[in-house]
């Protein structure tokens, strides 16, 4: 008995030890492929964690580590981005010029004080499979009539049949989950959280509507910043890999590859610096935050969230069927919360523990 004890008050002793030493510096960009990984290993150290985890889903999360960095788009990069937005088919003429000269600007300093995970690609319909299994839910985009749509009330005989297992193009279950609303994302990330007895990240108000609870530890969208941060991992550029969109086919699903496809397996392209694959490409991703042209005029430096309304939520990193000119880091988009497309998807967000 005096044995167990004595083992246990030195487990305690050792953990608490090995917290009480100062924490790794923060990851200031701009910071390369090889720093990137060493940010993350000094903090998996310092957490007693390892780098990758995986989750009851079979999830791969990786860790991320607190940084800083500038968001939004480069006043050095600014004339040539819009320059090459005004060569892109647009209705009505300038939206795209438009976006790049008010959504991306003022670029401003944006500083994650806590580790965090985040799934090594984006969820996949297998995945989502497993949710729907086991609840028995219904999404959103099965109740409102089909997808391709933002309507709560869709008619047309040739959307009924676009859902998540069924998004127009031909999926495995390695496909990225699409054909979904944001409250059916947040559903799944809520399920998920409950599995693995977490505290879920969202509750139903009063109007039905997912009010975001702070503080807790369960799975999540991410926050616009966090995404950003991560696709960057470190880089200044439009990608992530460079400025030369030439090479864009190699690390992304777009227009030019993909065009006629549809969303491709998760996971088949090279993965950024800290180890993410499709941050560019394949699926737009949904995150947390509300969407405002003009956010990035009064955004906080310290983990911002975004605004605190608003009609569209922010989505990010371009699709398989979009330009080269959306899959940059910079790149903002929005969609209502009960917008469905075959376009759109979502990865996973959780706070990092502090114990092995």
């Amino acid at each position: 008995m005096m044995k167990r004890v004595f083992t246990t008050i030195m487990v305690l002793l050792a953990a608490t030890t090995a917290l009480a030493v100062d924490p790794p510096p923060l990851a200031i960009a701009p910071f390369d492929a090889q720093q990137a990984r060493a940010h993350q290993e000094a903090w998996a150290k310092y957490l007693g964690q390892t780098l990758n985890a995986t989750n009851t889903l079979g999830m791969s999360l990786v860790l991320i580590p607190p940084g800083e960095f500038k968001m939004g788009g480069s006043p050095e990069l600014l004339v040539e981005t819009a320059a090459w937005a005004d060569t892109k088919r647009q209705l009505p003429a300038g939206t795209e010029r438009t976006r790049i000269e008010t959504d991306e600007q003022p670029q401003h300093r944006v500083r994650l004080t806590k580790p965090f995970r985040i799934g090594a690609t984006e969820v996949t319909i297998g995945q989502y499979r497993q949710f729907v299994v086991a609840t028995q839910y219904v999404t959103e985009t099965e109740r409102f009539g089909g997808g391709n749509s933002g309507k709560v009330d869709e008619s047309a005989a040739n959307k009924k049949a676009a859902l998540w297992n069924s998004p127009g193009y031909k999926i495995t279950d390695d496909s990225p989950v699409t054909q979904i609303t944001w409250n059916d994302m947040v559903a799944f990330c809520n399920w998920l959280s409950q599995q693995e007895k977490l505290a879920p990240c969202y509750r139903l108000d009063d109007h039905q509507a997912f009010q975001f609870i702070a503080g807790t530890n369960g799975y999540r969208l991410p926050t616009e910043a966090e995404w950003e941060y991560c696709c960057r991992a470190g880089t200044t550029t439009q990608y992530w890999f460079g400025d030369d969109r030439q090479l864009l086919v190699n690390f992304a699903w777009f227009e030019d590859n993909a065009d006629h496809l549809g969303a491709q397996p998760v996971g088949k392209k090279p993965a950024n610096p800290f180890g993410l694959h499709d941050m560019a490409g394949n699926v737009w991703e949904r995150c947390q935050d509300w969407h405002a042209a003009n956010w990035y005029a009064r955004s906080p430096v310290d983990d911002p969230t975004g605004p605190d309304s608003g009609q569209t939520k922010v989505v990010r990193g371009g699709g398989w069927h979009y330009f080269d000119l959306h899959g940059r880091s910079a790149y903002r988009n929005h969609y209502k919360l009960i917008s469905r497309t075959g376009n759109t998807g979502f990865r996973i967000v959780r706070a990092a523990d502090l114990a092995p």
